[in-house]
């Protein structure tokens, strides 16, 4: 992983540089993870397996999300290639401390994927609406992962 991928899949992920230095599994000083990304040190081999497996982790929510929110979407009754206005509500969870609450899950990582996740799907049109008193319905793949398990289907 290069300088620039390895930015670009921070600011894909919704971590700022300060947060990205710290998690647990880097916890290095905020200038040390700036020299990787303006180039003037290389990306360490452990960093780049790191984002590499964060980049999978973000492929696998949006793909059961994708799956998950077409199942669930209301079509148009005389064009059903064109989604109503009706698709689920999602949660947006501004902290992480609601993101817990909500889903039991433990992780601040699976947050920031989670939310990137919502915003993409808002991004390209799948979802329209989020609610603060929404919640992921039971019946979404996402749980799975968020109790731990990662599995491509």
């Amino acid at each position: 992983m290069n300088n620039l991928e390895l930015k670009a899949v921070r600011q894909g992920l919704g971590l700022t540089v300060a947060e990205a230095s710290e998690l647990p599994a880097i916890n290095v000083s905020k200038r040390t993870f700036q020299r990787w990304e303006d180039g003037t040190r290389s990306v360490p081999n452990d960093i780049d397996l790191l984002f590499f497996t964060m980049s999978s982790h973000y492929t696998l929510v949006l793909n059961k999300m994708l799956a998950d929110v077409e199942r669930v979407t209301i079509y148009n009754k005389n064009d059903k290639t064109k989604p109503s206005t009706i698709t689920p509500a999602l949660p947006f969870f501004h902290t992480f401390g609601s993101f817990q609450m909500g889903t039991e899950c433990p992780h601040r990582t699976y947050w920031r994927i989670y939310q990137s996740v919502i915003s993409h799907l808002i991004l390209i049109g799948k979802i329209t609406k989020l609610e603060d008193s929404a919640q992921i319905p039971k019946d979404f793949g996402i749980w799975k992962w968020l109790k731990g398990g990662y599995e491509h289907e």
